[in-house]
């Protein structure tokens, strides 16, 4: 096994424990979200200033890039700093993604009437029954996303352990990834 396949590998098994971490502990998961973000701008100011430094000879109106990424730092810190502005960012988080989840039930719902829908008005046609046949399977998950949503948003504290929940399963799912790729062929 290459030293590549052995890193990812192991980057797959971190994910996979950080996201088991996570899964099990969500409400400090998602506690701890409006910090890492605040980390990323501070990381991406920073980034951007050395990278401002590299191209300000050849990019004579560069300063809004240089702009930008003291914004972004000044932000960053802020946010890394301040728990109240921590909390209510955190809030923001969970009320839109109380928000987001509702929408996908309402997604989810309608769909579910358009694969009726095609099942009904082509009862000949293999294809369209084959499709619509499990339309009630569509109906009963976008219920489920709908009163999920609603009970983020109308209890913010319960979306803070769907969040860290979701977040967790993101990384198991990485880590998986991560762990396939290694066994990829084309990966040296």
């Amino acid at each position: 096994m290459t030293a590549r396949k052995t890193l990812f590998v192991i980057l797959g098994i971190l994910m996979i424990l950080a996201g088991i971490t996570c899964f099990f502990t969500p409400v400090e998961t998602s506690s701890v979200i409006p910090f890492i973000f605040g980390l990323a701008m501070v990381i991406d100011g920073i980034g951007r200033i050395i990278a401002w430094f590299s191209i300000r000879e050849y990019a004579p109106r560069s300063g809004w890039v240089l702009a930008s990424s003291i914004i972004s730092l000044v932000f960053g810190l802020i946010l890394t700093t301040s728990p109240m502005l921590q909390m209510s960012v955190g809030v923001f988080v969970v009320l839109l993604t109380g928000w987001w989840i509702l929408t996908l039930g309402i997604i989810r719902i309608v769909h579910a009437f358009h694969l009726l829908k095609i099942k009904r008005e082509s009862p000949d046609f293999v294809f369209g029954e084959m499709i619509g046949s499990n339309w009630w399977v569509a109906l009963i998950l976008g219920l489920l996303l709908g009163v999920l949503g609603m009970i983020v948003i109308l209890n913010p504290l319960l979306g803070l352990g769907v969040i860290g929940v979701v977040v967790g399963c993101g990384m198991i799912t990485a880590g998986i990834n991560l762990i396939f790729l290694s066994t990829s062929v084309w990966l040296l």
